[in-house]
């Protein structure tokens, strides 16, 4: 498992059960093979999806098939699939604007 925080930009979104979220690194050159990430938002995520144009400070969490994660109930499962799964976003504008309050 491997958890990591980038600056990019939304260019593609996908809606279903797990919405998709492509998005531009900012950070990188553009022969790196981090140009874009595809990252998946599960379907019983809260808190804010951004949106086609948001650029901002995104971080997600890379798993491989058969890393072990807690439920709710807190009983132990594990991944079936390699996958990038979203976990949280912040605006650049409010990074920008240092009177605006960070609600985590």
């Amino acid at each position: 498992m491997l958890k990591f925080t980038f600056h990019g930009k939304v260019v593609a979104t996908e809606e279903g059960q797990y919405k998709h979220i492509v998005f531009q690194n900012l950070d990188e050159n553009d022969d790196s093979f981090l140009r874009y990430v595809t990252t998946s938002v599960c379907p019983n995520w809260e808190g804010y999806v951004p949106i086609t144009g948001d650029s901002g400070f995104v971080t997600c969490q890379y798993v491989q098939a058969g890393d072990s994660f807690t439920k709710a109930n807190l009983s132990t499962d594990y991944y079936a699939y390699d996958n990038c799964y979203f976990l949280s976003f912040v605006k650049s504008e409010i990074v920008q604007n240092q009177q605006k309050e960070f609600n985590f």
